[in-house]
């Protein structure tokens, strides 16, 4: 992968893991759909009626909460990795 593509991956990762964050607060504190240890807590439903499960939206949120900062770690890591091997390059 280029350096460009790095840096790509870098922002749109970064950009997706502030984006799950900011649903991921939005459904404890205002939704109210996730509990402060971001386990689901359906609503109330009618009595008899279907068991609440959780949407996309929140099975998302959390699957993004927790793959995106590894996809900026190891972006990071390749970007400084392919820094320092260019460093050590003699000059020609």
């Amino acid at each position: 992968m280029t350096r460009r593509g790095l840096w790509w991956l870098l922002a749109v990762a970064g950009a997706a893991w502030v984006g799950s964050w900011r649903i991921i607060y939005l459904e404890v504190t205002r939704w109210h759909h996730l509990d402060a240890r971001l386990r689901f807590t359906p609503p109330p439903g009618p009595v008899g009626g279907p068991v609440a499960h959780a949407g996309v939206p929140v099975i998302m949120a959390r699957a993004v909460s927790g793959v995106a900062p590894l996809v900026c770690i190891v972006a990071v890591v390749l970007l400084v990795a392919r820094a320092s091997t260019k460093d050590n390059q003699p000059d020609r």
